[in-house]
Protein backbone atom coordinates (compact mmCIF):
# COMPACT_ATOMS: atom_id res chain seq x y z
CA UNK A 1 0.00 0.00 0.00
CA UNK A 2 3.02 2.29 0.28
CA UNK A 3 2.88 3.15 -3.43
CA UNK A 4 -0.35 5.13 -2.85
CA UNK A 5 1.18 7.35 -0.17
CA UNK A 6 1.44 10.93 -1.44
CA UNK A 7 -1.35 10.61 -3.99
CA UNK A 8 -4.10 13.24 -4.07
CA UNK A 9 -7.44 11.44 -4.00
CA UNK A 10 -11.18 12.15 -3.89
CA UNK A 11 -13.17 9.78 -1.66
CA UNK A 12 -16.96 9.37 -1.73
CA UNK A 13 -18.21 8.05 1.62
CA UNK A 14 -21.91 8.58 0.95
CA UNK A 15 -24.33 9.93 3.54
CA UNK A 16 -23.81 11.23 6.11
CA UNK A 17 -20.01 11.46 5.79
CA UNK A 18 -19.96 13.07 2.34
CA UNK A 19 -16.96 13.68 0.07
CA UNK A 20 -13.35 14.01 1.19
CA UNK A 21 -10.35 15.26 -0.77
CA UNK A 22 -6.76 15.19 0.40
CA UNK A 23 -3.34 13.58 0.20
CA UNK A 24 -2.85 10.00 1.44
CA UNK A 25 -0.57 10.03 4.48
CA UNK A 26 -1.00 6.40 5.59
CA UNK A 27 -2.85 3.45 4.06
CA UNK A 28 -3.46 -0.16 5.02
CA UNK A 29 -6.03 -2.85 4.28
CA UNK A 30 -8.67 -1.33 6.60
CA UNK A 31 -8.13 2.45 6.73
CA UNK A 32 -6.58 5.35 4.88
CA UNK A 33 -5.40 8.58 6.49
CA UNK A 34 -5.66 11.87 4.57
CA UNK A 35 -3.79 15.05 5.31
CA UNK A 36 -4.66 18.60 4.15
CA UNK A 37 -8.20 17.28 3.79
CA UNK A 38 -11.36 18.99 2.56
CA UNK A 39 -14.86 17.77 3.44
CA UNK A 40 -17.67 18.65 1.02
CA UNK A 41 -15.56 21.48 -0.39
CA UNK A 42 -14.66 23.04 3.00
CA UNK A 43 -11.33 22.65 4.85
CA UNK A 44 -11.41 19.88 7.45
CA UNK A 45 -10.95 21.33 10.97
CA UNK A 46 -8.24 18.79 11.91
CA UNK A 47 -4.86 18.17 10.32
CA UNK A 48 -5.66 14.51 9.53
CA UNK A 49 -8.75 12.41 8.94
CA UNK A 50 -8.91 8.59 8.95
CA UNK A 51 -11.51 6.84 6.79
CA UNK A 52 -12.53 3.20 7.14
CA UNK A 53 -12.62 0.98 4.09
CA UNK A 54 -16.20 -0.04 4.87
CA UNK A 55 -17.35 3.60 4.59
CA UNK A 56 -15.70 4.27 1.22
CA UNK A 57 -18.13 4.09 -1.71
CA UNK A 58 -15.80 5.34 -4.42
CA UNK A 59 -12.17 6.50 -4.59
CA UNK A 60 -10.61 8.47 -7.43
CA UNK A 61 -6.96 9.45 -7.80
CA UNK A 62 -6.67 13.12 -8.65
CA UNK A 63 -2.87 13.34 -8.81
CA UNK A 64 -0.14 10.71 -8.64
CA UNK A 65 2.50 10.85 -5.94
CA UNK A 66 5.45 13.04 -6.83
CA UNK A 67 8.82 11.25 -6.93
CA UNK A 68 11.36 13.30 -5.04
CA UNK A 69 14.69 13.62 -6.92
CA UNK A 70 17.73 12.15 -5.28
CA UNK A 71 19.34 14.68 -3.05
CA UNK A 72 22.50 16.02 -4.59
CA UNK A 73 25.56 16.82 -2.61
CA UNK A 74 26.44 20.47 -2.53
CA UNK A 75 29.86 21.91 -3.06
CA UNK A 76 30.64 25.04 -1.15
CA UNK A 77 32.67 27.95 -2.38
CA UNK A 78 33.70 30.38 0.33
CA UNK A 79 34.07 33.98 -0.71
CA UNK A 80 37.13 35.55 0.86
CA UNK A 81 38.82 38.86 0.43
CA UNK A 82 42.19 39.29 -1.20
CA UNK A 83 43.25 41.95 1.28
CA UNK A 84 41.73 41.80 4.76
CA UNK A 85 43.01 45.24 5.65
CA UNK A 86 41.57 46.95 2.61
CA UNK A 87 38.03 48.35 2.29
CA UNK A 88 35.25 45.81 2.21
CA UNK A 89 33.93 44.86 -1.22
CA UNK A 90 30.38 45.50 -2.32
CA UNK A 91 27.98 42.91 -3.68
CA UNK A 92 28.75 43.90 -7.27
CA UNK A 93 32.51 43.49 -6.74
CA UNK A 94 32.02 40.08 -5.13
CA UNK A 95 29.92 38.93 -8.07
CA UNK A 96 32.55 40.20 -10.51
CA UNK A 97 35.31 38.42 -8.56
CA UNK A 98 33.37 35.16 -8.50
CA UNK A 99 32.54 35.24 -12.21
CA UNK A 100 36.06 34.09 -13.13
CA UNK A 101 35.98 31.25 -10.58
CA UNK A 102 32.56 30.17 -11.82
CA UNK A 103 33.79 30.14 -15.41
CA UNK A 104 36.80 28.00 -14.46
CA UNK A 105 34.56 25.55 -12.62
CA UNK A 106 32.18 25.36 -15.57
CA UNK A 107 35.11 24.61 -17.90
CA UNK A 108 36.26 21.86 -15.57
CA UNK A 109 32.75 20.37 -15.46
CA UNK A 110 32.57 20.49 -19.27
CA UNK A 111 35.90 18.72 -19.63
CA UNK A 112 34.82 16.06 -17.13
CA UNK A 113 31.57 15.58 -19.05
CA UNK A 114 33.44 15.13 -22.35
CA UNK A 115 35.81 12.63 -20.80
CA UNK A 116 32.93 10.67 -19.34
CA UNK A 117 31.14 10.56 -22.68
CA UNK A 118 34.22 9.24 -24.41
CA UNK A 119 34.50 6.47 -21.84
CA UNK A 120 30.86 5.41 -22.39
CA UNK A 121 29.68 6.28 -18.86
CA UNK A 122 26.67 8.36 -17.85
CA UNK A 123 27.55 12.08 -17.80
CA UNK A 124 27.76 13.50 -14.28
CA UNK A 125 25.48 16.42 -13.38
CA UNK A 126 27.04 19.61 -12.14
CA UNK A 127 26.56 20.24 -8.44
CA UNK A 128 24.84 23.41 -7.24
CA UNK A 129 27.06 25.98 -5.59
CA UNK A 130 26.23 27.69 -2.31
CA UNK A 131 27.95 31.05 -1.98
CA UNK A 132 28.64 31.64 1.71
CA UNK A 133 30.00 35.09 2.38
CA UNK A 134 32.64 35.54 5.01
CA UNK A 135 30.69 36.51 8.11
CA UNK A 136 32.30 39.35 10.00
CA UNK A 137 30.74 40.91 13.06
CA UNK A 138 32.49 44.21 12.38
CA UNK A 139 30.77 44.73 9.03
CA UNK A 140 29.85 48.36 8.31
CA UNK A 141 28.03 50.22 5.59
CA UNK A 142 31.16 51.32 3.79
CA UNK A 143 29.56 50.80 0.38
CA UNK A 144 26.32 52.63 1.15
CA UNK A 145 25.08 55.66 -0.65
CA UNK A 146 25.82 58.04 2.25
CA UNK A 147 29.40 59.24 2.04
CA UNK A 148 29.53 59.91 5.77
CA UNK A 149 30.39 56.21 6.36
CA UNK A 150 33.21 55.99 3.80
CA UNK A 151 36.67 55.01 5.01
CA UNK A 152 37.89 58.61 4.76
CA UNK A 153 38.21 58.75 8.54
CA UNK A 154 40.73 55.92 8.68
CA UNK A 155 43.65 58.29 8.31
CA UNK A 156 45.44 57.28 5.13
CA UNK A 157 44.43 53.64 4.88
CA UNK A 158 43.93 52.56 1.25
CA UNK A 159 45.52 53.43 -2.03
CA UNK A 160 48.02 56.23 -1.75
CA UNK A 161 47.41 56.63 1.99
CA UNK A 162 45.47 59.86 1.46
CA UNK A 163 41.91 60.95 2.03
CA UNK A 164 41.37 61.38 -1.67
CA UNK A 165 42.03 57.68 -2.23
CA UNK A 166 39.31 56.61 0.26
CA UNK A 167 36.80 58.97 -1.36
CA UNK A 168 37.65 57.60 -4.79
CA UNK A 169 37.11 54.02 -3.63
CA UNK A 170 33.75 54.95 -2.11
CA UNK A 171 32.74 56.67 -5.33
CA UNK A 172 33.65 53.59 -7.40
CA UNK A 173 31.69 51.31 -5.08
CA UNK A 174 28.63 53.55 -5.25
CA UNK A 175 28.81 53.65 -9.04
CA UNK A 176 29.12 49.86 -9.19
CA UNK A 177 26.03 49.44 -6.96
CA UNK A 178 23.76 52.33 -7.98
CA UNK A 179 25.03 53.34 -11.42
CA UNK A 180 27.01 56.23 -12.82
CA UNK A 181 24.56 58.89 -11.67
CA UNK A 182 25.17 58.43 -7.95
CA UNK A 183 25.21 61.92 -6.42
CA UNK A 184 26.21 62.78 -2.87
CA UNK A 185 23.34 62.72 -0.39
CA UNK A 186 21.94 65.92 1.00
CA UNK A 187 23.24 66.37 4.53
CA UNK A 188 21.33 69.53 5.48
CA UNK A 189 18.10 69.19 7.53
CA UNK A 190 15.06 71.29 6.71
CA UNK A 191 14.66 74.22 9.09
CA UNK A 192 10.99 74.06 10.07
CA UNK A 193 11.18 76.73 12.78
CA UNK A 194 12.92 79.22 10.51
CA UNK A 195 10.39 78.78 7.73
CA UNK A 196 7.47 79.04 10.18
CA UNK A 197 8.86 82.31 11.47
CA UNK A 198 8.60 83.76 7.96
CA UNK A 199 4.80 83.33 8.02
CA UNK A 200 3.10 86.34 9.57
CA UNK A 201 -0.33 85.08 10.62
CA UNK A 202 -1.52 88.48 11.86
CA UNK A 203 -0.69 90.17 8.56
CA UNK A 204 -2.47 87.48 6.57
CA UNK A 205 -5.54 87.69 8.84
CA UNK A 206 -5.56 91.48 8.50
CA UNK A 207 -5.37 91.17 4.72
CA UNK A 208 -8.21 88.63 4.61
CA UNK A 209 -10.49 90.87 6.68
CA UNK A 210 -10.15 93.76 4.26
CA UNK A 211 -6.70 95.18 4.90
CA UNK A 212 -5.80 98.92 4.58
CA UNK A 213 -9.39 100.17 4.55
CA UNK A 214 -10.55 97.76 1.85
CA UNK A 215 -14.02 96.25 1.87
CA UNK A 216 -14.37 93.00 3.79
CA UNK A 217 -14.99 89.85 1.80
CA UNK A 218 -18.64 88.80 1.82
CA UNK A 219 -17.86 85.21 2.91
CA UNK A 220 -15.84 86.25 5.97
CA UNK A 221 -17.47 87.02 9.32
CA UNK A 222 -16.60 90.52 10.45
CA UNK A 223 -16.97 89.83 14.18
CA UNK A 224 -13.93 87.87 15.39
CA UNK A 225 -15.13 87.67 18.99
CA UNK A 226 -17.72 84.91 18.37
CA UNK A 227 -17.28 81.57 20.11
CA UNK A 228 -17.16 78.19 18.40
CA UNK A 229 -20.70 77.32 19.56
CA UNK A 230 -22.30 80.53 18.29
CA UNK A 231 -24.07 80.58 14.96
CA UNK A 232 -22.72 82.99 12.35
CA UNK A 233 -26.02 82.94 10.46
CA UNK A 234 -29.03 85.01 11.49
CA UNK A 235 -31.61 83.17 13.58
CA UNK A 236 -34.73 82.05 11.68
CA UNK A 237 -37.99 83.68 12.59
CA UNK A 238 -39.83 82.12 15.50
CA UNK A 239 -42.17 79.31 14.48
CA UNK A 240 -45.87 79.90 14.77
CA UNK A 241 -47.63 77.87 17.44
CA UNK A 242 -49.36 74.76 16.12
CA UNK A 243 -52.46 75.34 18.26
CA UNK A 244 -54.33 78.37 19.50
CA UNK A 245 -56.95 77.47 22.09
CA UNK A 246 -59.60 79.72 23.56
CA UNK A 247 -59.05 80.69 27.16
CA UNK A 248 -61.73 78.38 28.59
CA UNK A 249 -60.23 75.32 26.82
CA UNK A 250 -56.54 76.01 27.49
CA UNK A 251 -54.75 74.54 30.51
CA UNK A 252 -51.93 76.23 32.36
CA UNK A 253 -49.31 74.11 30.65
CA UNK A 254 -47.44 74.18 27.33
CA UNK A 255 -45.54 71.55 25.38
CA UNK A 256 -42.79 72.07 22.82
CA UNK A 257 -41.73 69.89 19.89
CA UNK A 258 -38.21 68.99 18.78
CA UNK A 259 -38.18 71.85 16.26
CA UNK A 260 -39.22 74.42 18.88
CA UNK A 261 -42.91 74.84 18.10
CA UNK A 262 -45.26 75.42 21.00
CA UNK A 263 -48.31 73.23 21.56
CA UNK A 264 -50.54 74.43 24.42
CA UNK A 265 -52.18 71.75 26.55
CA UNK A 266 -55.97 71.43 26.49
CA UNK A 267 -58.29 70.77 29.38
CA UNK A 268 -59.88 67.32 29.80
CA UNK A 269 -63.20 68.88 28.77
CA UNK A 270 -61.69 69.97 25.42
CA UNK A 271 -60.45 66.45 24.76
CA UNK A 272 -63.88 65.02 25.59
CA UNK A 273 -65.50 67.46 23.18
CA UNK A 274 -63.07 66.33 20.45
CA UNK A 275 -63.94 62.64 20.90
CA UNK A 276 -67.69 63.44 21.00
CA UNK A 277 -67.38 65.31 17.70
CA UNK A 278 -65.57 62.34 16.15
CA UNK A 279 -68.37 60.06 17.35
CA UNK A 280 -71.00 62.39 15.91
CA UNK A 281 -69.26 62.46 12.52
CA UNK A 282 -68.84 58.65 12.58
CA UNK A 283 -65.05 58.99 12.62
CA UNK A 284 -64.49 57.37 16.01
CA UNK A 285 -63.50 53.97 14.59
CA UNK A 286 -60.85 55.47 12.32
CA UNK A 287 -59.52 57.68 15.13
CA UNK A 288 -59.15 54.69 17.46
CA UNK A 289 -57.44 52.77 14.65
CA UNK A 290 -54.86 55.55 14.18
CA UNK A 291 -54.17 55.72 17.92
CA UNK A 292 -53.79 51.94 18.07
CA UNK A 293 -51.43 51.99 15.08
CA UNK A 294 -49.24 54.62 16.77
CA UNK A 295 -49.17 52.67 20.05
CA UNK A 296 -48.33 49.42 18.22
CA UNK A 297 -45.42 51.07 16.39
CA UNK A 298 -44.09 52.51 19.63
CA UNK A 299 -44.50 49.14 21.36
CA UNK A 300 -42.49 47.43 18.61
CA UNK A 301 -39.63 49.88 19.22
CA UNK A 302 -39.73 49.23 22.95
CA UNK A 303 -39.64 45.46 22.36
CA UNK A 304 -36.44 45.58 20.31
CA UNK A 305 -37.76 46.22 16.80
CA UNK A 306 -36.05 44.38 13.96
CA UNK A 307 -33.37 42.91 16.23
CA UNK A 308 -35.88 40.55 17.84
CA UNK A 309 -38.65 40.35 15.27
CA UNK A 310 -36.93 38.32 12.54
CA UNK A 311 -37.20 34.75 11.32
CA UNK A 312 -33.80 33.69 12.74
CA UNK A 313 -34.69 34.87 16.25
CA UNK A 314 -37.74 32.73 16.94
CA UNK A 315 -36.57 31.75 20.45
CA UNK A 316 -36.75 35.38 21.66
CA UNK A 317 -40.19 36.44 20.47
CA UNK A 318 -41.34 39.45 22.56
CA UNK A 319 -44.42 39.07 24.75
CA UNK A 320 -46.86 41.96 25.21
CA UNK A 321 -49.79 41.96 27.66
CA UNK A 322 -52.60 44.46 26.99
CA UNK A 323 -54.79 45.30 29.98
CA UNK A 324 -58.06 46.52 28.43
CA UNK A 325 -61.13 48.02 30.03
CA UNK A 326 -64.70 47.35 28.92
CA UNK A 327 -65.14 50.58 26.92
CA UNK A 328 -63.87 52.34 23.79
CA UNK A 329 -60.38 52.78 25.25
CA UNK A 330 -60.25 49.03 25.90
CA UNK A 331 -61.36 48.38 22.31
CA UNK A 332 -58.35 50.44 21.14
CA UNK A 333 -56.14 48.27 23.37
CA UNK A 334 -57.50 45.04 21.85
CA UNK A 335 -56.92 46.49 18.38
CA UNK A 336 -53.33 47.29 19.40
CA UNK A 337 -52.86 43.67 20.49
CA UNK A 338 -54.15 42.44 17.12
CA UNK A 339 -51.73 44.73 15.28
CA UNK A 340 -48.83 43.46 17.39
CA UNK A 341 -49.93 39.89 16.71
CA UNK A 342 -49.69 40.54 12.97
CA UNK A 343 -46.02 41.53 13.45
CA UNK A 344 -45.13 38.23 15.13
CA UNK A 345 -45.43 39.40 18.76
CA UNK A 346 -47.04 37.08 21.31
CA UNK A 347 -49.92 39.31 22.43
CA UNK A 348 -52.25 38.53 25.36
CA UNK A 349 -55.35 40.54 26.33
CA UNK A 350 -56.46 40.73 29.96
CA UNK A 351 -59.94 42.24 30.38
CA UNK A 352 -60.81 44.28 33.47
CA UNK A 353 -64.12 45.82 34.44
CA UNK A 354 -67.81 45.16 33.89
CA UNK A 355 -70.40 45.70 31.15
CA UNK A 356 -68.40 44.49 28.20
CA UNK A 357 -71.62 43.51 26.42
CA UNK A 358 -72.68 47.15 26.13
CA UNK A 359 -69.69 48.12 23.97
CA UNK A 360 -70.25 46.79 20.45
CA UNK A 361 -66.84 47.96 19.23
CA UNK A 362 -65.07 46.02 22.00
CA UNK A 363 -67.01 42.84 21.16
CA UNK A 364 -66.11 43.19 17.49
CA UNK A 365 -62.41 43.67 18.29
CA UNK A 366 -62.38 40.67 20.65
CA UNK A 367 -63.88 38.50 17.91
CA UNK A 368 -61.27 39.69 15.40
CA UNK A 369 -58.47 39.14 17.93
CA UNK A 370 -59.59 35.56 18.58
CA UNK A 371 -59.81 34.88 14.84
CA UNK A 372 -56.20 36.12 14.49
CA UNK A 373 -55.04 33.52 17.01
CA UNK A 374 -54.77 35.73 20.08
CA UNK A 375 -55.63 34.75 23.64
CA UNK A 376 -57.99 36.88 25.76
CA UNK A 377 -59.09 36.21 29.34
CA UNK A 378 -60.72 37.97 32.26
CA UNK A 379 -58.30 39.04 34.95
CA UNK A 380 -54.56 38.49 35.19
CA UNK A 381 -54.63 34.82 36.19
CA UNK A 382 -53.41 33.45 32.85
CA UNK A 383 -51.23 36.40 31.86
CA UNK A 384 -47.67 35.38 30.83
CA UNK A 385 -44.44 37.06 31.88
CA UNK A 386 -44.34 40.12 29.65
CA UNK A 387 -41.66 42.24 28.05
CA UNK A 388 -44.10 45.14 27.73
CA UNK A 389 -47.48 45.99 29.30
CA UNK A 390 -49.98 48.30 27.57
CA UNK A 391 -52.58 49.89 29.83
CA UNK A 392 -55.88 50.73 28.04
CA UNK A 393 -58.00 51.19 31.17
CA UNK A 394 -59.36 54.70 30.55
CA UNK A 395 -62.25 55.83 28.33
CA UNK A 396 -61.55 59.36 26.99
CA UNK A 397 -65.13 59.68 25.76
CA UNK A 398 -66.82 58.97 29.08
CA UNK A 399 -63.99 60.28 31.31
CA UNK A 400 -64.25 57.08 33.36
CA UNK A 401 -62.09 54.14 34.26
CA UNK A 402 -59.65 55.59 36.77
CA UNK A 403 -60.74 53.18 39.50
CA UNK A 404 -61.79 49.56 39.79
CA UNK A 405 -58.66 47.97 38.31
CA UNK A 406 -56.79 47.05 41.47
CA UNK A 407 -56.05 43.48 40.32
CA UNK A 408 -54.53 44.64 37.05
CA UNK A 409 -52.50 47.44 38.64
CA UNK A 410 -51.21 45.13 41.37
CA UNK A 411 -50.05 42.62 38.76
CA UNK A 412 -48.35 45.38 36.74
CA UNK A 413 -46.46 46.66 39.77
CA UNK A 414 -45.10 43.15 40.36
CA UNK A 415 -43.68 42.92 36.83
CA UNK A 416 -40.31 44.11 35.57
CA UNK A 417 -41.68 44.95 32.15
CA UNK A 418 -41.91 48.44 30.70
CA UNK A 419 -45.39 50.01 30.88
CA UNK A 420 -46.99 52.03 28.09
CA UNK A 421 -50.23 53.97 28.67
CA UNK A 422 -52.85 54.35 25.92
CA UNK A 423 -55.05 57.44 26.39
CA UNK A 424 -54.43 57.60 30.17
CA UNK A 425 -56.28 59.83 32.64
CA UNK A 426 -54.59 63.15 33.46
CA UNK A 427 -53.69 62.05 36.98
CA UNK A 428 -52.43 58.61 35.99
CA UNK A 429 -52.89 55.56 38.23
CA UNK A 430 -51.75 55.55 41.86
CA UNK A 431 -48.36 53.91 42.49
CA UNK A 432 -48.15 52.69 38.89
CA UNK A 433 -45.52 54.66 36.95
CA UNK A 434 -45.36 54.23 33.19
CA UNK A 435 -42.53 54.76 30.74
CA UNK A 436 -44.54 56.73 28.18
CA UNK A 437 -48.09 57.82 27.41
CA UNK A 438 -49.73 58.16 23.98
CA UNK A 439 -52.64 60.57 23.51
CA UNK A 440 -54.52 61.43 20.32
CA UNK A 441 -55.65 64.74 18.86
CA UNK A 442 -55.07 67.24 21.67
CA UNK A 443 -52.48 66.95 24.46
CA UNK A 444 -53.49 67.46 28.04
CA UNK A 445 -51.39 68.11 31.17
CA UNK A 446 -50.39 64.67 32.44
CA UNK A 447 -48.96 63.62 35.76
CA UNK A 448 -45.14 63.15 35.74
CA UNK A 449 -45.65 59.51 36.77
CA UNK A 450 -46.94 58.81 33.24
CA UNK A 451 -43.48 59.43 31.77
CA UNK A 452 -42.79 60.81 28.30
CA UNK A 453 -45.78 62.23 26.39
CA UNK A 454 -46.38 61.39 22.71
CA UNK A 455 -49.10 62.92 20.54
CA UNK A 456 -50.67 60.61 17.94
CA UNK A 457 -52.11 61.94 14.68
CA UNK A 458 -55.77 60.87 14.46
CA UNK A 459 -56.46 63.14 11.44
CA UNK A 460 -59.38 65.17 12.88
CA UNK A 461 -61.12 67.33 10.26
CA UNK A 462 -60.78 71.09 10.44
CA UNK A 463 -64.56 71.40 10.87
CA UNK A 464 -64.31 70.09 14.43
CA UNK A 465 -61.65 72.66 15.39
CA UNK A 466 -63.65 75.49 13.84
CA UNK A 467 -66.70 74.47 15.89
CA UNK A 468 -64.51 74.49 19.02
CA UNK A 469 -62.97 77.87 18.04
CA UNK A 470 -59.49 76.30 17.87
CA UNK A 471 -56.82 77.44 15.40
CA UNK A 472 -55.10 74.22 14.38
CA UNK A 473 -52.06 73.67 12.19
CA UNK A 474 -50.88 70.02 11.92
CA UNK A 475 -47.55 69.79 13.78
CA UNK A 476 -46.68 66.21 12.78
CA UNK A 477 -44.78 66.74 9.56
CA UNK A 478 -43.69 63.35 8.19
CA UNK A 479 -44.24 61.46 11.47
CA UNK A 480 -47.41 59.96 12.89
CA UNK A 481 -46.17 60.08 16.50
CA UNK A 482 -44.83 63.38 17.86
CA UNK A 483 -42.76 63.55 21.07
CA UNK A 484 -43.61 66.44 23.36
CA UNK A 485 -41.35 68.11 25.89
Amino acid sequence: MSKWIGCAVSVNCGEPLGYYQGTILKADANTITLTKAFRNGFPYPKSQVTLKAADIKDLKIIEEAKVEPQELSHSTVRVTKANKKGPRATVCENLQANSSNTGIQQNNNASNKTTANRGGTTPARSKPIDIQPNRNKNNTNAGSYNLSSTPKARGGGGSGGSMGGGTERARRRNEACFGDAADPAFEDDFDFEGNLALFDKQAVSWEVRGGAGGAARPDVVADAAMRHDESVLPAPPAARPALRLPAHLQASHDYTTDDGRTIPAATPRARQMLWESLLRLRLLDSALLLVSRAVADFALRLCGGGRRLEARNAHQVPVVVVAAGTHLGGAAGVLTARLLLSHGVRAHVALSGEGAESCALLQRELTAFAAAGGAAAWGMGGAPVADLVVLALYDPLADAGRAGHSEVLGWVRAQRAAVLALEPPAGGWPDTPTRAAVVGGLPTPLDPSLGRVFLANIAPPQQIFKEMNIEYRPPFGAASLLPLH
